[in-house]
């Protein structure tokens, strides 16, 4: 779901808990957890009040490339 999520949020250059909730179909305590979890891997900026979030990563190459490198 993670990264399926990155994937949402990178296509769409917008980062925001209610996004992946329509694109996921997830309610919003779980989305909120994946945003979290985008901010500590540096997908996404800091919480910015009602503005969504910085997307830190410019395009799917570049996703695909941390993606990758995370992976053990």
């Amino acid at each position: 779901m993670f990264r399926e999520a990155a994937e949402v949020i990178v296509i769409a250059q917008q980062g925001s808990a209610s996004l992946i909730q329509r694109k996921l179909k997830l309610g919003y305590n779980r989305a909120g957890r994946i945003i979290d979890q985008l901010e500590a891997a540096g997908i996404v900026g800091p919480f910015e009040g009602s503005k969504a979030r910085q997307v830190l990563i410019p395009d799917m190459a570049s996703l695909q490339q941390l993606l990758d490198n995370e992976s053990p």
